[in-house]
C-alpha cells in the first residue's frame, strides 16, 4: 500500500526571478523543492525576506531544513506535528550560522503525505497553501481573510511554533491536489480563483515530461498575466494521480 501510494503522490514545481530583482540585479530570493523518501512524497516552498541581507540563503535553507525534519520526524513513532514544526526551526536556525536568524528571515510552506497516506500542510508567514479536493471544493490553510495581505511571521522571527497554520487529513483523494506558492503569485489570486487555477496546473502541466514541463512553467511565470507583476514567483503542487490515468514522475 505504501509503496503504491508513492508511486500515485506525484510532485512538480518552479521558482522564477521577478522583474524586480532582474533589473536590480539581485537573485530569486524564492526556494523552493520536492522531496521522497521514508517519510512520504513533500513539497515545501519559501520565501527570503527581501529587506533581510541573507534572504536568499535564509529560503534555500528552509527547503533543506524541512526535508532534514522530516527524516529525523519519520523515524519516531506517534510523532506530532508541532515536534516536526520544532524541529525545522531548530535545524534552519543551525544551516544559517554563522549569519544570524534575523538576518535570514524566510517564510516556510511545506506539504507532505506519509506512508499511511495522511496529509500534513504548514504555513508560517505569507504566501498561499490550499488544498483542492477531488469535488472541486477548496480549502485555503491559514487564510481567515479576504485576499492574501502580507503577514510578517517567518523564519528567524516567529517565537511559537503556533505561529504556524497547520492542517491534517487522513489522506490525499485521488484528483485531489495541494498547491503551495510564495507571494509574488499568492497577491494576485481572489480567493475565487484559486481553485480554477489549481486545476489549471494540474492539467496544464502535470503529465508532462518534468524537464519539459519545468521549461514550459518557468515560461509562464515569467509571463505572469498580472500588469506590472514585480516579485520573484514560487510555485509547488503535490497532487494523487488517478488510478486511470498516466502520470509523469
Amino acid at each position: 500500500m505504501a509503496q503504491k501510494l508513492l508511486t500515485q503522490v506525484q510532485c512538480f514545481g518552479a521558482s522564477v526571478k521577478g522583474p524586480l530583482h532582474k533589473r536590480e540585479g539581485r537573485p530569486n530570493e524564492d526556494a523552493w523543492e520536492f522531496m521522497r523518501g521514508s517519510f512520504g512524497t513533500a513539497i515545501v516552498v519559501s520565501d527570503g525576506m527581501g529587506s533581510k541581507p541573507n534572504a536568499r540563503t535564509g529560503a534555500r535553507m528552509a527547503c533543506r531544513a524541512v526535508k532534514e525534519a522530516l527524516q529525523y520526524w519519520a523515524k519516531i513513532e506517534g510523532a506530532s506535528p508541532v515536534m516536526l514544526l520544532r524541529l525545522v526551526h531548530i535545524l534552519w536556525g543551525m544551516r544559517v550560522l554563522p549569519i544570524s536568524e534575523e538576518d535570514s528571515a524566510a517564510t516556510c510552506v511545506f506539504a507532505v503525505v506519509v506512508p499511511s497516506g495522511e496529509l500534513l500542510v504548514a504555513k508560517l508567514g505569507d504566501g498561499i497553501a490550499a488544498i483542492r479536493e477531488s469535488d472541486g471544493k477548496v480549502v485555503l490553510i491559514g487564510d481567515e481573510r479576504t485576499g492574501f495581505c502580507n503577514q510578517t511571521t517567518a523564519l528567524g522571527i516567529a517565537k511559537s511554533t503556533k505561529e504556524w497554520s497547520v492542517i491534517t487529513r487522513p489522506s490525499l483523494a485521488p484528483g485531489a491536489a495541494v498547491l503551495l506558492a510564495t507571494d509574488g503569485i499568492a497577491d494576485d489570486l481572489i480567493e475565487e480563483q484559486v481553485g480554477g487555477f489549481i486545476k489549471f496546473l494540474v492539467e496544464e502541466f502535470a503529465y508532462m515530461e518534468p524537464a519539459t514541463r519545468w521549461r514550459a512553467l518557468c515560461h509562464e511565470l515569467r509571463n505572469w498575466s498580472t500588469p506590472k507583476h514585480m516579485d520573484d514567483k514560487t510555485l509547488a503542487v503535490l497532487w494523487h494521480q488517478k488510478d486511470d490515468l498516466g502520470g509523469a514522475a
